[in-house]
């Protein structure tokens, strides 16, 4: 594999984290290359991650703080739902307190069954350990791209700014790529040119959509003034024909309303937005999208990543999470492309995406309102995958063993358990203390008092600040 040429096309937050994972995995034995115009913008429709992008982070040898300080970055430690069950909560990211808490999932259970939240009280008040971290971030998306551009000149990927206009195509794949200036050729090809899925389509790419079981297909974005502080989770408000976001990154504040053209127009989303805030908005952009997968993400000697390969829509920000574990993936399997490990990648890629498709869905099924849009989401218009889920779950809490496919997936039980919660699906099942008295009462003791003592006397001995001093302080350190 030396001197093994990989060229990227299509700059942006899926290019840049492809190019960074490859090279730090095989270092000097691969030239890479990303080939991105300044000219092309980034879709930028939210500026959230998932765990996913610490891990990221981890690999490529990156101090978290750096994001903090040169991308306007703050923390996340989930996402709060209003509007979308019985009342707010919070899907919430966890720390190391949690890890006992989730085991076998028996703390769940005596939360539950204790009418208590699956999730830390001070998260709720924007107050913050002075020491904690999280695994996830909000950044302005613009800062970001400058942020990785520069990781990726350190650390010898090389940027060029050109436009491509021209795919050759041979019997191995694509042979190279042309602009009106220069020819580059290449081993591998990674399409990152977002939906105009410029090389993977040559390539016979077919597109499935999801809108069958997911309906929003449009979004409007804006931003909103800072404020005195900031919140330590994103924001997702169901409004009535979808939902819209609220991101706090230093600054500002990032929003979109994302909705089904179905039932709204750009016009009307705005003005439902403007009614509810008390004030005028001025629109940034009109995304429309069709939420779905590509059939097969690697093609002979193409792999498409980012929203040439995917996507879903903005809730849970999966985006950029896929994108780094489609990118892991292909780390693995590079060096060794035959037609049986194209398969097993293809298969994964499925996998991991009807797990995000299946899990979005779930959140709609809370909706109680008589309204046209909400009315799609019910059971029996659930992916069957789901369907067969949730009568299983109807009986007992979830375990990741339920959850089938790739270990690459992005929710687990734990995530399935919070939103189910959240959406009440639990208020008449009897299983749940029935699984909880059926534990050995030594068990239950060490539970309780895990929960009552040990982790009430962490939290009251931590000095607490706001958000935004916290990151006031990293933005000071040196």
């Amino acid at each position: 594999m030396k001197d093994y040429k990989i060229i990227i096309v299509g700059g942006g937050t899926a290019g840049y984290v492809t190019a960074l994972i490859l090279k730090q995995k095989f270092r000097e034995k691969v030239n890479v290359k990303v080939v991105r115009s300044k000219d092309i913008g980034i879709i930028g429709v939210g500026e959230g991650s998932t765990e996913e992008w610490s891990q990221f982070l981890s690999f490529i040898n990156v101090d978290k703080n750096l994001i903090i300080k040169e991308c306007g970055a703050t923390y996340k430690f989930g996402i709060m739902f209003d509007g979308w069950g019985h009342k707010k909560y919070l899907h919430s990211v966890f720390t190391d307190l949690d890890i006992k808490t989730g085991q076998e999932h028996i703390g769940y259970l005596n939360l539950i069954l204790n009418n208590k939240k699956l999730s830390h009280n001070f998260l709720y008040k924007n107050k913050l350990p002075k020491t904690i971290e999280t695994l996830q971030y909000h950044f302005d998306t613009h800062k970001l791209n400058v942020f990785l551009e520069k990781i990726c000149n350190e650390k010898g990927i090389k940027i060029i700014d050109d436009i491509i206009n021209h795919v050759e195509v041979n019997k191995k794949g694509i042979s190279f790529v042309e602009s009106s200036k220069q020819k580059y050729e290449g081993d591998f090809f990674i399409d990152c040119t977002g939906f105009k899925r410029l090389l993977i389509s040559k390539l016979g790419a077919k597109w499935k959509s999801y809108k069958k079981y997911l309906k929003v297909n449009s979004a409007i974005t804006f931003q909103t003034p800072d404020e005195k502080n900031y919140n330590c989770w994103t924001l997702a408000k169901a409004m009535k024909f979808g939902w819209r976001f609220k991101i706090p990154v230093q600054g500002r504040h990032g929003n979109g309303y994302i909705f089904s053209d179905k039932y709204t127009t750009p016009e009307k989303a705005k003005a439902e937005v403007e009614k509810e805030l008390g004030y005028k908005i001025n629109v940034g952009k009109h995304i429309k999208f069709d939420p779905g997968r590509l059939d097969k993400v690697w093609i002979k000697n193409c792999v498409a990543v980012g929203l040439s390969a995917n996507f879903v829509e903005p809730l849970e920000a999966t985006s950029i999470g896929t994108s780094i574990q489609q990118s892991f993936l292909l780390m693995h399997n590079l060096t060794n492309p035959l037609d049986s490990v194209r398969e097993q990648y293809n298969n994964q890629i499925e996998s991991i995406m009807e797990n995000i498709r299946d899990f979005i869905y779930l959140h709609y099924l809370s909706w109680g309102k008589n309204n046209s849009f909400w009315k799609n989401y019910t059971y029996f218009n659930a992916p069957p995958s789901l369907q067969k889920m949730l009568d299983l779950w109807k009986e007992r809490l979830p375990i990741n063993d339920d959850l089938k496919g790739s270990d690459y997936k992005l929710f687990w039980a734990c995530n399935f358990i919070q939103i189910l919660h959240g959406i009440n699906f639990f208020k008449k099942s009897k299983f749940l203390k029935k699984q909880y008295d059926f534990l050995p009462k030594v068990t239950q003791d060490e539970l309780e008092h895990y929960l009552d003592s040990t982790v009430k006397k962490t939290y009251s001995n931590y000095i607490y600040k706001t958000h935004k001093e916290i990151i006031k302080n990293i933005n000071e350190s040196n």
